[in-house]
């Protein structure tokens, strides 16, 4: 193991003479005895936004003879220029001019990585398929390979409320926080104030672009797998919003890759919850050993993917760990896995095709606050999907037999439906649930489906109505088993608030049982994988907590009106860190409101406030986003409020018409 030295902060210089700002950690010889470099490239202020993570796993990582150096994107935090939107060209060509500057640095060897979770999980992507040199492998975690099926924005042609929430957010906490006074001296106010007059508003182009157009395609590498032409390591979790892409990397491309799937949220596994979490600097060093030292370790000869079965659970909306097993799959898709079909019948699964009756649902547009958060980890706590029988209460379901052997469900369900609809536009929701002996319901997973997107998601066509429809609704891949003596149930809906937002024709959906069915992936025989990630490190941080983090999820009923109102509140704490000398509070309090038989009622509020500095230099952002809709529109109002020591500095107001599009 090396001693590290640390890089607080510094500046490297682009060809067009921008300076983006980076933190490095390195072995203290390696100016005399270079060595590889692992690249996070970022929004995210590497002074005082991902500090914790990258202050637990960098230096870990860095002692097993890597440089990694985090960069902040242009525009953010202490670097130069102005940022336009996620994965622009502009952020991608940074990026290899960025590989190029590093490889050419005396503590370098001339070989990268790439590495991120999330944002840097889709750059990294990104960036691969754009094949700079310097760049040998990466890991992507939480990361998406098709920009509009499975990111913050939409999900099955549905627009998520995370599109707006996420753009108050990524203001509040990284693209209008001031640049640090104490690194960039006595400019850093004008610097702020022409960066915040510059900034785009992003909610407006991610809800303007409402089908998979050339806006999404870019950035989504599905769009030509062979691009990338280097080893990928791709990771993530069952409660993560980003699974999916594990999965569709490692059936499509076709290079040397690798897949992890733990039972954690949006977080990286050293850190993650539910436990158990793993040795993520281990498994990652094994991978850039292999690939950045040319050791030959036999990591690209072991399973292509492990995974965590997890077992049956009753529902609560935090769990500390899940229990279960870790399976290897020497491929994906899995050679062992068994496709076993349930068919509909009145109520009732059952595994031979019945005669049956049609049956009709039309949802209150209130099914769905017990659905849990699209992404669990992005906020506080209390995201995982609750007690699932209100929200059925409001739903189709179909239940099997009492189970006489349990069901390891392994990989993407696939519903079949055969259906009409009264109405041009209408959505379904499926849920595959786990009904308990004593009447508790564990939601497993759960697919959307915008029915005018049944074909295309890139050219929607409306409903004729009353005319039957074949539609195939994917369901987010899982890996969970269903108990002996317990029930698999299907839950049908034709809302699913506040996930996603309400269709604008309140639509009742007529089902043809006999024509539908469930296809479950199962993996019977579990191969137990020699991966042993059980692990664990506190998740602590070089610094002191001067208010802890408090949050609420509270659903408010009004008699009168007939409004039902989740609202939310998150305070993340206010916390003072060492190596920045700063002190970040942080909050966001929403209420998603809506009447059950309105969907044109819904209503997104979120307001957010940060207070930034030290002694001497304090500065504040507050925002407030609200989002509400009639049939032809969404309308989207906003306000940022930047201060300087509690003086406002800078205001700007946004009113938004947007023409809805098949939404």
């Amino acid at each position: 193991m090396h001693t590290v030295k640390e890089i607080h902060h510094d500046w490297l210089t682009l060809p067009d003479g921008t300076r983006l700002a980076y933190r490095a950690w390195m072995p203290d010889n390696a100016n005399q005895q270079p060595v590889p470099a692992i690249l996070e490239f970022l929004p995210y202020r590497k002074n005082d936004g991902t500090i914790i993570r990258d202050e637990i796993t960098m230096p870990q990582t860095a002692a097993h003879g890597y440089a990694c150096v985090r960069v902040d994107l242009r525009g953010c935090g202490e670097s130069e220029g102005f940022m336009s939107d996620e994965y622009s060209a502009q952020e991608l060509q940074d990026a290899c001019d960025v590989i190029a500057w590093i490889a050419q640095q005396d503590w370098c060897s001339g070989k990268l990585g790439m590495v991120g979770i999330s944002w840097g999980g889709f750059n990294s992507l990104q960036v691969a398929a754009l094949n700079p040199p310097e760049l040998k492998a990466i890991i992507t975690q939480c990361s998406t390979d098709d920009r509009y099926r499975d990111d913050i924005h939409f999900t099955g042609g549905c627009l998520l409320n995370d599109n707006m929430d996420w753009a108050a957010f990524f203001w509040a906490y990284a693209q209008g926080r001031a640049p640090d006074k104490r690194l960039l001296g006595d400019d850093w106010q004008s610097i702020w104030l022409d960066r915040l007059a510059k900034m785009p508003f992003l909610a407006e182009p991610w809800l303007t672009q409402q089908t998979r157009s050339e806006y999404w395609k870019h950035g989504s590498v599905c769009e030509d797998y062979s691009n990338i032409k280097i080893p990928v390591y791709a990771m993530g979790g069952w409660a993560d919003g980003y699974r999916n892409t594990v999965f569709t990397l490692l059936e499509n491309l076709n290079v040397p890759r690798k897949g992890l799937v733990g039972p954690w949220a949006h977080k990286y596994p050293n850190i993650a919850f539910p436990n158990p979490k793993m040795d993520y600097v281990k498994e990652s060093v094994r991978w850039w050993d292999r690939w950045l030292k040319d050791e030959q370790n036999g990591i690209d000869q072991e399973p292509m993917l492990n995974y965590f079965l997890q077992d049956g659970v009753e529902p609560a909306v935090d769990y500390e760990a899940r229990s279960g097993q870790w399976v290897s799959e020497p491929n994906w898709p899995a050679p062992n896995t068994q496709i076993q079909t349930w068919h509909f019948s009145e109520r009732n699964l059952t595994q031979t095709p019945q005669v049956s009756h049609s049956v009709s649902v039309r949802s209150p547009q209130s099914v769905g606050l017990d659905g849990g958060r699209w992404c669990a980890g992005i906020r506080l706590d209390m995201e995982h999907p609750a007690d699932q029988r209100i929200d059925d209460s409001g739903s189709v379901v179909f239940d099997s037999p009492q189970l006489d052997k349990p069901l390891a469900i392994a990989g993407q369900m696939v519903a079949k439906l055969q259906l009409s609809s009264d109405m041009p536009q209408a959505n379904v929701t499926v849920r595959i649930c786990d009904v308990h002996p004593d009447g508790q319901v564990t939601k497993i997973s759960h697919g959307i489906l915008n029915l005018s997107h049944r074909n295309s998601h890139e050219f929607p066509e409306l409903l004729e109505p009353n005319k039957r429809y074949d539609v195939e609704v994917k369901i987010n891949h899982m890996a969970y088993v269903v108990a002996k003596g317990h029930k698999l149930r299907v839950s049908i809906s034709t809302a699913y608030w506040p996930l996603i937002w309400p269709s604008a024709d309140d639509a009742t959906l007529t089902l043809y049982p006999q024509n539908c069915q469930l296809s479950l992936p199962l993996n019977s025989t579990p191969t137990p994988s020699s991966l042993v990630p059980e692990y664990e490190q506190p998740v602590t941080f070089d610094g002191r907590t001067l208010r802890a983090a408090d949050s609420k999820r509270v659903t408010h009923r009004d008699y009168k009106t007939g409004i039902i109102t989740l609202e939310t509140f998150e305070d993340f704490g206010r916390q003072f860190f060492n190596s920045s000398q700063s002190e970040i509070d942080f909050t966001i309090h929403q209420q998603f409101s809506i009447h059950p038989d309105d969907p044109l009622s819904a209503k997104n509020d979120i307001a957010l406030k940060v207070d930034m500095g030290r002694d001497g230099w304090w500065t504040g952002l507050e925002c407030r986003y609200q989002m509400h809709c009639d049939h032809d529109h969404f309308y989207i109002t906003a306000r940022w409020k930047a201060f300087h020591d509690n003086e406002v500095v800078f205001e700007k107001p946004f009113n938004c018409t947007i023409k809805r599009n098949f939404m």
